[in-house]
């Protein structure tokens, strides 16, 4: 599991787990340490986990749990949709309403935030976490990234109200680049979703 902070990650490992390059390594007996070191040091943490239940405890107690869920959207010509959101490069994703499921959650936000109506539901394709302040309260997301394919491509409406300035079709390797710079949850999902088509063309 690996829970992200700004451009900066929290790796929790299991007892015998590679510590990756230029991490802090910590064991779990204080995580409030572990997580203060990843957001006021803004370096990345890793912490051997002999207990899941105490990490699970720990954000409870002091985290806002939020559940999300955004898509990866493709179209039939090898490009992936990238917006620019608050000046950094980012992907369709929002807060899942009462009574929704996360893969329709998923199509809502990714309609809104991008003018994009014609969408093809593929699989879920990875679950991300990080951490946040949000107005003197810290909040604990989990994003859920399903693939889509987009049918008609050529209707984008940036949703200006959520910080969106600006949305395009990129291919893969453009499209990389762009989220390798960006937030952590973004070189996550660059390092974890292949260069290939995510959806089928027949849905």
């Amino acid at each position: 599991m690996i829970i992200n902070f700004q451009y900066n990650r929290l790796f929790v490992l299991s007892a015998d787990g590679a510590v990756p390059e230029g991490a802090v390594l910590m064991d779990d007996s204080d995580w409030s340490l572990c997580f203060k070191r990843l957001t006021e040091e803004g370096r990345d943490v890793a912490v051997r986990c002999s207990d899941a239940r105490r990490l699970v405890a720990h954000l409870r107690a002091n985290y806002i749990g939020v559940k999300a869920a955004g898509g990866i959207v493709e179209d039939g010509a090898g490009r992936r949709l990238l917006m620019v959101r608050n000046g950094r490069s980012d992907l369709p994703k929002g807060k899942v309403e009462a009574g929704e499921t996360l893969a329709c959650a998923a199509l809502r936000e990714t309609n809104e935030e991008t003018g994009l109506c014609d969408l093809v539901l593929g699989p879920l394709l990875l679950k991300t976490y990080h951490i946040y302040d949000l107005y003197g309260g810290w909040h604990f997301k989990q994003t859920a990234w399903y693939a889509m394919r987009a049918l008609e491509t050529s209707h984008l409406v940036p949703q200006t109200d959520e910080g969106i300035t600006s949305l395009c079709w990129l291919p893969y390797g453009q499209w990389r680049d762009s989220l390798a710079t960006s937030y952590a949850t973004m070189q996550i999902i660059n390092t974890q979703v292949p260069d290939e088509p995510l959806v089928r063309a027949d849905g």
